[in-house]
C-alpha cells in the first residue's frame, strides 16, 4: 500500500505549493488507521500505517522513510515502530529490500481507502487501537536544527513507555531511542542519510 501513499502525496504536492505559508494555524492531532498516512510540510518525511513486510516482518507498523516523488530514496534510512513495541531501523537500497542496521524486541507476533495527512512542527498522530504516538516537532539533529518525527508508544502518564524504544526522522538522517524508568529518552542508534 506504499505505493498508494506515495502516489497520493506527489499528486498533493501541485496542491501544497499554491497554498499559503505562514498562516497561524492550531496544532492538530490525527487518527490514522491501516494504511494511512502523513508527510510532514517543508520535509521529505512520509509515514504509513502499514503491515511491515522486511522491517518488522508480518507485524502492524508506523514506518517512516525519505522519500521523493518516486518512493523511498537509495541509501537512506527507514524506520519503524510496530504495535508489540519493536522497533527496526534499515538502510533503503536500490532494486533490493532495505537492509536491516537494528532491530529490537522481534516480532511475535481495510478495505478502506487509505488518506494521506500534512502535519506540520507541533502536530501529532496517534494510531487507533495501540499506545503508538507521533509527534512532529523541532530538535537538533546533527548539531543542526530539524524538523523531526518521533514515535514511541505511550504509557497512562501520557509520557514514553518505561523501558519502551521509540524512532525517529528527519530530513538528514534517523534513529532509535530507549526510554528508561523515568521515560528519558536515550539515543542507542543514529545514522545519517547518504552515508
Amino acid at each position: 500500500m506504499r505505493r498508494a501513499i506515495f502516489a497520493l502525496a506527489a499528486a498533493a504536492t501541485v496542491a501544497l505549493a499554491v497554498a499559503a505559508a505562514g498562516s497561524a494555524r492550531s496544532a492538530k492531532i490525527v487518527q490514522l488507521q491501516m494504511n494511512d498516512g502523513f508527510t510532514v510540510k517543508g520535509t521529505h518525511v512520509l509515514c504509513e500505517v502499514e503491515t511491515s513486510k522486511v522491517l518488522i516482518p508480518g507485524v502492524k507498523v508506523i514506518g517512516c522513510v525519505f522519500a521523493n516523488r518516486n518512493g523511498a530514496v537509495p541509501k537512506t534510512y527507514e524506520v519503524a515502530l510496530g504495535v508489540g513495541g519493536q522497533v527496526a531501523l534499515a538502510r533503503v537500497n536500490k532494486g533490493a529490500p532495505a537492509s536491516i542496521v537494528l532491530r529490537r524486541k522481534p516480532s511475535v507476533v481495510s478495505t478502506r481507502t487509505p488518506r494521506l495527512y500534512y502535519l506540520a512542527s507541533g502536530d501529532g498522530i496517534t494510531v487507533k487501537g495501540t499506545a503508538i504516538t507521533c509527534a512532529v516537532g523541532r530538535q537538533k539533529f546533527s548539531g543542526k536544527l530539524a524538523t523531526t518525527v518521533a514515535c514511541f508508544k505511550i504509557a497512562a502518564s501520557k509520557k514514553p513507555r518505561p523501558g519502551s524504544y521509540g524512532i525517529g526522522i528527519t530530513d538528514g538522517g534517523a534513529f532509535v531511542v530507549h526510554f528508561d524508568a523515568k521515560s528519558k529518552g536515550s539515543p542507542i542508534k543514529v545514522v545519517v542519510h547518504g552515508k
